[in-house]
This record gives structure tokens, C-alpha cells and sequence, in this order.
């Protein structure tokens, strides 16, 4: 599926396909957005450098780029017109047409027309009805590769509809040495289909990066971080799926 496809379809998406109704957890990523805002105000600077991992159409990465405007920033997105969008809106960001995950190659990508935010390299939970879903060939590659080792990466944001897990595989390298903020999803609809379990999102980000994990809210209110149970109680019981990882002597204050 080519480009001129792909446009067309989202033409004929506009004309007479109905969108998916705003639900409850549209919502409440509407106020994630708000949170990430906060989050973002708190931790960077004007020479901040930050990685935007499934950029979409690049609200969040425009936030990134007011507040940091002498910072080198990297974004990623698989879909061809979108990234084709953000390279004309963002000249000077380094915007990579990739899908991200442990190891480069090609793969098949499930786009899923009425509801492009919900795109990912496998098959998720979706919480509308009747996605449309098409499989387009995309590169895929590591940010460990793509991302100079000399870059000092200060905050990622990563939203990659369930291949989160496997994202951070792939920025081993660039997670040990710079001990960025990451602003990341996870939740069973999602990264659950990847067959990862929260307790092995937990000790990578906890125990291999030694990082704490908590809700951004949480550590915007300065509140202790998740524990490893509580991290599984709220995967298989809660209704947290935006979670803030951060360095042990980094408080929100």
C-alpha cells in the first residue's frame, strides 16, 4: 500500500466513513495530554534534547519544541503521510518514517483507517467498534541507532499502541546514558498483545535502567512511586494506562 493510497483512503475516511465516538478513555487521554504538558514544563529546558515516539500529527512534539527551542529533537512515525505532514510542520526535527521496536528490518504494520492514532505493528484491543484495518509494509529500526550517542536525551515520550516494551528494548543504550524522563503507554489492551506481562515492564524500566515508575500525576503531586505490585494491580485492575518513568532523585518539586 502506497502513499497515494493511503491519502485517498483517508479522503474517502473524511467523505463517508464515520469516525469512532469520543469515549470514555479519549477522555481521559485528553487529560494525560494535560498532565504530559505539565510534566514537560517541569523538566525541560531551552536546550533540552527529546525523542517523540509515535509522533502522529505532532501535538505533543510542538509542546517539546516551545519549551525547548535550542534542543535537537528526533520523532518517529511509521505512517507515510503523516510523516510526510510533520517533515513540511517541523523543518528542523529529525523525523524518521520508522515504526520502532528491538530490531530493524521491515514489517507488516496494522493501519487502521477510521482511527489512525490506534495504528501498530500487531493487532491490539480496540475500544470502538468496526476498526478498519489495513496492513501496509513499514521499516522498522532501533532509536538506538538512529539517535547519536552523543545526543543527551532529557525526555521521551512513547506512544506506540502496545509495542512499548519492545520500543525500549531498542533504546537500551540511549535510556543508560542519559537516565531520561519517559512518558510512556501501557496497559493490557495494548502492550499485553505483545505477550509482555507487567512485571517485565517493570523490572526493565525499574531494575535494567534503574529508573522509578509512577502515574504523572503522582509525581506531579510529589506522591511516592509505583511498586512493583502496585504496578500489576493497576494493569489487571485499574484504569491507568499513561505512566511517568524518572530518575530516583528526580522529584516533581
Amino acid at each position: 500500500m502506497n502513499i497515494i493510497t493511503i491519502l485517498f483512503s483517508r479522503v474517502r475516511d473524511k467523505l463517508w466513513r464515520k469516525r469512532p465516538p469520543l469515549t470514555p478513555k479519549a477522555l481521559q487521554g485528553r487529560e494525560y495530554d494535560r498532565q504530559t504538558f505539565a510534566v514537560f514544563a517541569k523538566v525541560l529546558k531551552r536546550d533540552s534534547c527529546c525523542l517523540d515516539i509515535g509522533a502522529h500529527k505532532g501535538s505533543i512534539l510542538k509542546e517539546m519544541i516551545r519549551l525547548a527551542p535550542r534542543g535537537e529533537h528526533h520523532a518517529f512515525e511509521p505512517l507515510p503521510y503523516l510523516a510526510k505532514r510533520l517533515r513540511g510542520k517541523f523543518r528542523r526535527v529529525h523525523i524518521h518514517e520508522v515504526a520502532v521496536a528491538d530490531q530493524a528490518g521491515s514489517a507488516s504494520f496494522c493501519f487502521v483507517e477510521n482511527a489512525p492514532a490506534w495504528s501498530g505493528l500487531r493487532l491490539r484491543d480496540y475500544e470502538f467498534g468496526q476498526p478498519v484495518i489495513t496492513p501496509i509494509e513499514v521499516q522498522v529500526a532501533r532509536v538506538d541507532d538512529l539517535v547519536s550517542k552523543e545526543l543527551p536525551v532529557t525526555l521521551i515520550k512513547l506512544d506506540v499502541e502496545g509495542g512499548e516494551y519492545h520500543a525500549l528494548l531498542g533504546a537500551v543504550d540511549t535510556i543508560r546514558r542519559s537516565r531520561p524522563y519517559i512518558v510512556f503507554e501501557a496497559e493490557e489492551p495494548s502492550t499485553g498483545k505483545y505477550g509482555v506481562s507487567p512485571e517485565a515492564l517493570f523490572d526493565l524500566i525499574a531494575s535494567d535502567f534503574g529508573l522509578q515508575v509512577s502515574t504523572m500525576q503522582r509525581w506531579l503531586e510529589n506522591q511516592p512511586p509505583y511498586s512493583r505490585q502496585e504496578f500489576h494491580d493497576n494493569w489487571h485492575h485499574g484504569n491507568e494506562f499513561y505512566f511517568l518513568a524518572y530518575p530516583h532523585d528526580h522529584s516533581a518539586l
